[in-house]
């Protein structure tokens, strides 16, 4: 208190209350200023998302085309007329040219139209060529692709219309939501089965041939008995080692004829050790192999399959069979699991290839002949039965060996007959274009 009385101001409080309010107020801006631009990096950070997530999409659907555009020339070069254009690109290629039949395609060009919405209306760029696939819609995006000559190819590379090598480029665009735009390319080749090396290869270190007791029959490696490559002619049975050569001899020494060029008889069975495709002495290769067939097949069966459902010389098939079948006569690839039996009668024109349990029996004298190749290997393990546990570990099982776990293969033929097995590159040929085009290389431009 004053000494007149009057109560004093308390100064003190008043200056504290003021810098109060200041330092709340630079508070309040602060957090305003933090909290926006938090904001404003979550803003960008949804953007950029938005962006990210625009760009995966739109190379989905470019490699969406580039997979259908794979599978539509397989579908083309299956049904191509006529059969010699199965195994060619040529007539694929002269169709893309268009009616000036020049490839004029070229990737850098390709582009997408839209209309006054911002929807994409059709592509530019690549002349009167004819796409591989046409514009596609595909959920919320678009795709097309198109097809030239593989870049190796003699001059003028990949707007050569001759195919000497079945390899081809495949280009594919995708578009998606607002403007985003892909474009991917890829190198295909035709997938084919390994090159078969004899008449009749028997797979494993103690083969089991026996060809018959009939002279009549018919065994030889002469290319389609001498009406198809001129000169080409390979072992009529095959095998793996001198040991396996030395028990294959024991069958070719029966009634019967066996020749291949100027040899004939034991002549003709020949130890393939050091020029078969090692895949075909690898017994996990093997198996790898019997599930791409399978992936391809027309028809995947079993013992019930009706024979109906095989292929014909002029219309072959991929079918393939889990246990035990018989047939009469057929065409195309047949794969075996279990035990084949077939007559004499029995006609085939194509790949027979009986690895799983690995044993074909021919019963019955006839005069059927089977046009093509054979391949005979036990990859089924003890059991004898394929796609289990045990499969590639028969008694051969031996680390570290190539053929481990491949046991013996049995080609028994029982009765007379002038029937017999015929090599012939045709007929094994003519179920190449049942198989897919795989990517040997890929890039996004």
């Amino acid at each position: 208190m004053r000494q007149d009385g009057e109560p004093t101001m308390d100064v003190k409080s008043d200056n504290e209350r003021g810098s109060a309010l200041v330092l709340a107020i630079f508070v309040l801006v602060l957090l305003t200023g933090m909290g926006a631009a938090l904001l404003f990096v979550s803003e960008n950070e949804v953007k950029m998302s938005q962006v990210d997530v625009k760009d995966k999409q739109v190379f989905y659907f470019a490699e969406a085309g580039l997979e259908h555009a794979r599978e539509q020339l397989r579908f083309n070069n299956m049904n191509a007329t006529p059969p010699s254009n199965k195994t060619t690109l040529n007539d694929d290629l002269l169709a893309a040219a268009g009616p000036n039949g020049v490839l004029d395609f070229d990737a850098a060009n390709l582009k997408a139209v839209y209309d006054s919405s911002g929807n994409v209306t059709g592509f530019t760029g690549y002349g009167d060529d004819v796409p591989l696939k046409a514009m596609t819609t595909f959920g919320p995006g678009k795709y097309a692709a198109f097809l030239l000559n593989d870049p190796l190819e003699a001059s003028p590379g990949k707007t050569n219309l001759n195919d000497t090598n079945q390899r081809a480029m495949i280009t594919a665009i995708g578009t998606g939501a607002g403007t985003s735009l892909e474009v991917v390319q890829a190198i295909v080749k035709r997938e084919t089965l390994p090159q078969f090396p004899s008449t009749i290869t028997i797979v494993g270190p103690n083969p089991n041939f026996d060809g018959g007791s009939s002279s009549a029959k018919n065994y030889t490696g002469n290319d389609c008995n001498g009406t198809g490559i001129p000169g080409l002619s390979v072992p009529v049975v095959g095998v793996i080692g001198t040991a396996a050569k030395a028990s294959a001899d024991t069958g070719v020494q029966k009634p019967g004829t066996y020749s291949t060029g100027a040899l004939t008889g034991t002549g003709t069975v020949s130890d393939l050790t050091s020029t078969i495709d090692p895949n075909l002495n690898n017994c996990q290769y093997l198996l790898d192999l019997a599930k791409k067939v399978r992936n391809v097949a027309t028809v995947v069966g079993d013992s019930s399959t009706p024979t109906s459902s095989l292929g014909t010389a002029a219309n072959p098939k991929v079918v393939f069979i889990d246990g035990d079948f018989s047939f009469t006569d057929g065409g195309g690839l047949l794969w075996v699991t279990g035990n084949l039996t077939i007559t004499g009668n029995t006609n085939w024109n194509g790949v027979l290839i009986i690895v799983g349990k690995g044993n074909l029996q021919r019963n019955g004298s006839g005069n059927g002949v089977i046009s093509g190749s054979v391949l005979v290997a036990d990859v089924a393990g003890p059991d004898g039965i394929m796609w289990t546990a045990d499969d590639c570990s028969g008694p051969d099982d031996v680390k570290g060996n190539a053929d481990d776990g491949i046991s013996s293969g049995t080609y028994n033929v029982n009765g007379g007959g002038s029937g017999g097995e015929v090599y012939c590159t045709n007929d094994i040929h003519n179920i190449d274009s049942e198989f897919p085009f795989v990517i040997v290389s890929f890039r996004e431009r």
